[in-house]
């Protein structure tokens, strides 16, 4: 399954961590989302997903689960990382732009 380093919708957003289909039929993908798109001003994650079934909300089968859980999981290790390297506390990571290439 490979891995994608651009938004799969096409948001202002910067992915950490995805497992998408061969296809590219379905897919995990969690990430930080644009400061501006942000529904609550602390929330720096995005989340989506779709599936032969559904498109970002619905019935999640098990598989589907454990999917979502890994990429969650290893989408806020890279975020502490981050975190830590650059010195910065929780409130500097939300306020910051992270969608933005180097």
């Amino acid at each position: 399954m490979p891995q994608s380093e651009t938004c799969l919708r096409q948001k202002r957003a910067t992915p950490l961590q995805n497992v998408i289909a061969t296809s590219g039929n379905s897919f995990v993908c969690v990430g930080y989302n644009h400061p501006a798109d942000r529904s609550v001003p602390g929330d720096r994650f995005c989340h989506c997903w779709k599936n032969s079934a559904v498109d970002e909300h619905g019935h999640w089968d098990r598989r589907d689960i454990i999917d979502t859980l890994s990429v969650m999981a290893t989408a806020l290790s890279i975020d502490v990382n981050i975190q830590v390297a650059e010195g910065m506390t929780d409130d500097d990571m939300n306020q910051a732009d992270l969608t933005v290439t180097p």
